[in-house]
Parts: structure tokens; sequence; C-alpha cells
């Protein structure tokens, strides 16, 4: 049983927040230039917090040295502004303390919902590393681990076969879902001719990645083909796992304008949820839905579903879905957010979302899909929620930035075109 491997997460980790906070070189200046393996990040007692610095190239391109084909070529070993410097909240020092500061440090602080940290950096090889990791992934098998979920990919796929999350009352892990079910509808010939995909139709190479100790990113390529003598679209997928969080940025591109072959699309992304999840509940807090699964339902509640976070949660375990996209609000008709019990999948019930497209111009678009984690409490979602609309403030003497940990990766610049 897979909850079984899982006991071995220590409970040390049940008392943090698993946020993260991500930098870049350009907010420290003053360590431009320096070898990326003698920089630390650490705290007021000069002790090495876990972080870890993935360089970017200047296409925007993560430089992943693992993998059939790593790109740890296109790395320079030195920090660039691109870089990003990652670390997680909890393990900084509260603001506000007075002892010594560290000799030849640059002290950044960190402010999110009227709390203030501090953390130092530094160019200083003879500093220890912190032993400390948050992060266990095996590429072969597709495992990922976290204190707060797992995930199983599949071979060929970017999403995930079967998810897990963290029961705070025994140690163990739930599990909560079988696989994300993926469902793509084009409506062609003014909507007479249906074409249907499913993520069976969806296949995906991860090529490259990196594990450190705070997240791990998966680089992959897919394609879709489309049909109707059409060229299938293609797109890069960054997957980006911190502890708490999963980060799925695609870039996706649409090579004509439309409705010139199509009168409406829609995805449906909703994992199928088993046995375990019984006891939990679909809700939509903004909008005030909310559905307990059993008996038998199929409902489409019609809202934009952009930046608009649902959970399925039972208490303080569960797990919250928050879907952003570039594209213009008034073309997503038809969109909603979806429940079925049971499930077409075989699973007690399903739920998520519905995003509906009309007449999108040709052009380059940013869909990224958010899974946010319980870290045990009932709240905890929604905080995990606000840092990501509300990103923490990072301040490096008088110059003030945001954490980028929401920002756009600049793989591809947004173009909309005629």
């Amino acid at each position: 049983m897979v909850r079984r491997v899982f006991c071995c997460i220590t409970v040390l980790f049940l008392c943090i927040s698993g946020e993260p906070v991500v930098l870049n070189g350009e907010m420290v200046p003053e360590l431009l230039g320096e070898p990326l393996g003698s920089i630390r990040v650490v705290r007021r007692d000069g002790r090495a917090l876990p972080f870890q610095i993935d360089e970017v190239t200047e296409e925007g391109e993560y430089v992943l040295p693992q993998g059939e084909y790593p790109n740890s070529d296109e790395g320079s070993g030195y920090l660039k502004k691109r870089d990003e410097i990652v670390f997680l909240w909890d393990d900084t020092d509260r603001g506000g303390n007075t002892s010594p500061k560290i000799e030849n440090a640059v002290e950044v602080s960190i402010r999110r919902a009227g709390e203030k940290r501090e953390v130092f950096l530094l160019s200083d090889s003879q500093i220890p590393l912190s032993e400390r990791r948050y992060i266990e992934y095996e590429h072969d098998s597709g495992l990922l681990r976290t204190p707060f979920y797992y995930a199983q990919f599949a071979e060929e796929r970017f999403h995930f076969t079967r998810a897990g999350v963290r029961d705070f009352e025994t140690g163990t892990y739930i599990d909560l879902t079988n696989e994300l079910r993926v469902d793509i509808l084009f409506r062609a010939l003014w909507g007479l001719l249906p074409i249907r995909y499913t993520e069976d139709n969806i296949i995906c190479y991860v090529r490259r990645y990196k594990v450190g100790p705070v997240r791990l990113i998966r680089r992959g390529d897919f394609s879709l083909n489309l049909g109707l003598g059409v060229r299938g679209s293609r797109a890069a997928v960054n997957q980006i796992c911190y502890p708490s969080k999963v980060k799925v940025p695609v870039y996706v591109h649409v090579p004509f304008r439309f409705r010139s072959f199509f009168s409406h699309a829609h995805i449906e992304m909703t994992p199928v949820m088993n046995k375990d999840g019984e006891q939990f509940a679909f809700s939509v807090p903004s909008h005030d839905i909310r559905q307990e699964f059993g008996g038998e339902k199929d409902t489409l509640w019609e809202v934009i579903p952009d930046n608009t976070l649902f959970s399925v949660k039972k208490g303080d375990k569960g797990y919250g879905w928050l879907l952003q996209t570039t594209m213009d609000k008034s073309l997503l008709s038809g969109s909603g957010f979806v429940f079925r019990t049971p499930s077409e999948r075989e699973g007690i019930g399903e739920s998520g979302y519905r995003l509906g497209v009309r007449n999108v111009r040709r052009g380059y678009y940013h869909i990224t899909n958010w899974v946010i984690f319980s870290t045990g409490s009932a709240q905890s979602i929604n905080k995990g929620h606000r840092a990501l609309v509300e990103p923490a403030e990072i301040r490096n003497g008088k110059t003030g930035f945001q954490s980028r940990l929401n920002a756009l990766d600049p793989i591809i610049s947004i173009m909309q075109e005629e």
C-alpha cells in the first residue's frame, strides 16, 4: 500500500506551512557574478537554511541537469539576474531581532500578511549546507513525496495517475484520487461535428528535470493532434512542485484564429475521487457553492473559473485548485465548475472546472494550474491561495520587490495576433 511508504515522513514537518519564497538575482545585485556553489542563504545565527538556486537562460528556460536531455551546458555556474533563489518562509528568522548582523551578508526582509521575516545571503562556501530536504522524487518510477502530499506520475504523461493528501491525525497519507480526468471537446463545421479527446490522447515526455531540497522542476513537451488536417498545437510545460503547492504553467500556441475552424471548445479537468474521499466535500467559497460526494449528480455551475479557488476538503485535510489564464474572459463563455457523482471513471465522484473557449485569436497564451495542499489547519488552503494572489513583499535595503512565486515565466512573451 502507498500509505505505508510515507509513514517515514517525520512529524517535524507538520508545524510548517511549506510556503515558498522566490527571489531572483536582480533582487540581490551584490551577489551577481558569484559562483553558485559558494552562495548561502542563512539565518541570523549563521546557519544555512534549506534553499536552492535554479539557473534561467536568456530565453527563459530553466537549466535542468538531470534526465534524458539535460541542458546543463546552458548554465554559466554564476549568479545572473534571471536565476531564481528559493527557500521556505518557515525556515527564516522573525523580523525585529537585535542580535549582530552577519558581516559581508545581504540582509533581505520578507513581509506577508502583516508578519515580517528576514534572511541573509552571502558568498561563503565554508558554511555547511543544510541537510534538510522537503522533496523526494524517484524519476524512474515517477513518484513524488513531500510532507503534505504524494503524486504518482504516469509514463509519457504529465499529470498524475494517483495522488494523496496528508492525514494529520495519523501521520499517514489518504489515497484521495485515482487519476486526473481530462476531457477536451472541439465543435467543428458550425458545431455539427464534435471531436473529443481525453488524457489518453495527450502524450507528454519529461525530457529533463531537477530535484532540490525545496522544489522539483520537470520540463515536458506535449502536442495534441486536432484532426481535420489541422496540425496540433505544441506546448512547453514546466511542472514545479513545492512542499505544499504544485504549479503547472502551460505556454500554448494557438496557430489560427479559433473560429476559423471551431465554433466552440472546452477542456475539463476533474480529479477522480476514490472511496477514501467519501466524507470530503467540494466547494467554491467565493460563490457559496458546496456539494458532498454521494448520490447521483451531474452539475455545471456557470462561473468563469479563472482566478477562482475551488477545494476538496474534510476539516484540515484536502487540497485546493486555482486556474489562471491570460485569455480574455469575454471569450470564456460556457465555462464553469463541474461536479459529478459517481464518476465516469469508476470513482465515487469527480469535481473540477470546465474552461470554455470561443473566438480566441491566434497567438501565445499562458494557462497555469495551481494545486494547493492543506498543511494542517482548516484555513491553510485559503492562506496558500492568498500567498499566490498577494505575493510576499521583499526588500533589500530601500529597494522593494515581490516574491516571484506566481510570476509569469518568461519562456514566451504574450502576443495577441490577428
